[in-house]
């Protein structure tokens, strides 16, 4: 049951780093999507 509860709150903070990061890259002007792509895909997020 505990590595359950450790890979839902794994799970929480991976969509709260994509949330924050979501929020960012609005603010930004310029940024185009095949860079975002691009960055994005290197993200170590499925590690």
């Amino acid at each position: 049951m505990k590595i359950i509860e450790e890979e839902i709150e794994i799970y929480n903070a991976k969509l709260r780093l994509l949330s924050w990061l979501y929020d960012e890259i609005k603010l930004q002007s310029g940024i185009s999507k095949e860079l975002l792509n691009e960055k994005g895909q290197k993200l170590p997020l499925n590690y």
